[in-house]
């Protein structure tokens, strides 16, 4: 009996093959989201009547997952190039439509008035860090990098689980911002004064 069983090397080898995305993938392309329609074109309600919504990150909106789950707990298949925004629609092969909403992610929240607060939002509109402004100061998606550069400035900060509505990424003004000297030295060189004549005092 136990040579029956001495053989069980577990063949089920996981071929982890990288992701191929043909037709036997092994996901139902039968029905594909791969277009997106923004959130400011109106679309007839009836369209949306039986539409899925799907709840995605910041990150995920950014780049979208081939499969994304719905709020139903089905799973869609996107091939999507584009980055999508809470309120788009997206449209599929057959004429099926899903909303994008805002998931519920980890945020830091920062409140407004404590010294570094300026300099904290300067660097994050460098680094291109999803900042939304809420009335009390901002919340910005939770990483390692934006928690070291809080832990810098000595900000204090909560971290919360909530949706990243809007993003707006702080225009990157050069004064008033911050107090250290980005040497904007105004002492301009004009060096492209130095011109070669037989007057400009060389000797030639």
């Amino acid at each position: 009996m136990s040579a029956e069983h001495s053989h069980d090397h577990n063949h089920d080898h996981d071929h982890d093959h990288p992701h191929e995305h043909g037709p036997d993938c092994g996901h139902n392309h039968a029905v594909v989201y791969n277009k997106v329609v923004k959130a400011e074109h109106k679309v007839a309600s009836v369209l949306l009547r039986n539409a899925k919504t799907i709840e995605l990150t910041f990150d995920e909106r950014q780049e979208v997952p081939h499969d994304v789950k719905a709020t139903d707990g089905s799973t869609l298949i996107c091939h999507l190039h584009d980055t999508v925004e809470v309120g788009d629609k997206l449209v599929s092969n057959t004429n099926e439509w899903a909303i994008v909403a805002a998931a519920a992610e980890e945020l830091f929240e920062v409140s407004r008035g404590q010294k570094g607060f300026e300099e904290f939002l300067h660097v994050a509109g460098l680094a291109f860090w999803p900042v939304q402004l809420t009335e009390n100061g901002l919340r910005v998606v939770a990483s390692h990098e934006c928690m070291h550069m809080l832990e810098h400035f000595e900000l204090k900060f909560d971290t919360v689980t909530a949706a990243m509505q809007e993003i707006s990424v702080p225009e990157i003004k050069h004064h008033d911002c911050c107090d250290h000297d980005h040497d904007h030295s105004h002492a301009h060189d004009h060096s492209n004064e130095h011109v070669h004549g037989p007057d400009c005092g060389h000797d030639h």
